[in-house]
C-alpha cells in the first residue's frame, strides 16, 4: 500500500538520524542520569532479580523469534533487551551497542508493549520475594 519511493525516503531519513543524532542523544541521557539515585537502587536483591528478568526475556524472545524464522540475536536484542531497558533512551543504548540501529522501530514496539508486561511481572516478583 505504501509506494516504494516513500519507503526508500523513510529509510534514508532513519539512516541519517541513527548515524548522526544517536551519539548526541546518548550523551544527553548520560548527563541526565542521577548517579546517587542509581547507587542507592543497587542492592543485591535488586541486581539478582533484574538479572534474572533480563536473562529470561532475552532467552525467551530469542527462542520464540528463532522458532518463527527470525535471527536469534535480532529477536533477543529487540524483543528481549529493549523490552527490559529504560525505554526510548535505553533502546538507543542497546541498539547502538549491538550495532543494530536499523531495528529501532521494532525496539520501540517492544519497549511499549513488552515493557509494560515486564513491569507487571517484575513488581509481582519483587513484591513476593523481597
Amino acid at each position: 500500500l505504501v509506494p516504494g519511493s516513500l519507503r526508500q525516503a523513510a529509510k534514508e531519513v532513519q539512516s541519517f538520524f541513527t548515524k548522526n543524532i544517536v551519539i548526541l542523544i546518548m550523551v544527553g541521557v548520560g548527563v541526565e542520569t542521577d548517579l546517587v539515585e542509581l547507587r542507592d537502587a543497587i542492592t543485591f536483591g535488586n541486581v539478582v532479580m533484574s538479572f534474572l528478568i533480563v536473562v529470561g526475556a532475552v532467552i525467551g524472545s530469542g527462542l520464540v523469534g528463532h522458532l518463527v524464522g527470525f535471527f536469534f540475536v535480532d529477536s533477543a536484542v529487540t524483543a528481549g533487551l529493549c523490552m527490559a531497558n529504560r525505554g526510548g533512551s535505553g533502546d538507543l543504548a542497546v541498539l547502538g551497542a549491538a550495532d543494530r540501529m536499523d531495528l529501532i522501530s521494532y525496539a520501540q514496539l517492544s519497549s511499549r508493549l513488552g515493557g509494560g508486561i515486564i513491569l507487571v511481572i517484575g513488581s509481582i516478583l519483587f513484591g513476593t520475594l523481597m
